[in-house]
């Protein structure tokens, strides 16, 4: 059970970078390279809001809230590409968690 780690070029042309962690315990890591922005959310904060080749990453407090802690735009196809390595992790720690 290993930490998945990307790096992903946000889409709003400016050069920037995010990069992940996900933490098979529930927990996603994300810092925006350039701006030194860290943030950290459990994967049941996390909303992922497609509009057309941009999606929005939300974190929102209590699972389901309406406050929004942060928020990252990234390009669609990357977003897909996170979302399954959360839901992987999760499939992963369920196994664990069920084995011990």
């Amino acid at each position: 059970m290993l930490a998945e780690h990307r790096q992903y070029l946000l889409p709003e042309g400016n050069g920037s970078h995010l990069d992940v962690t996900v933490i098979p315990t529930g927990f996603l890591e994300v810092e925006i390279m350039e701006e030194h922005d860290k943030y950290q959310a459990e994967f049941d904060e996390l909303l992922f809001l497609a509009n057309g080749k941009k999606t929005e990453l939300i974190c929102r407090d209590h699972a389901g809230g309406e406050c929004v802690r942060w928020q990252v735009k990234m390009a669609s196809e990357d977003a897909r590409e996170l979302a399954k390595l959360i839901e992987l992790a999760e499939d992963e720690f369920e196994l664990l968690m069920r084995d011990l």
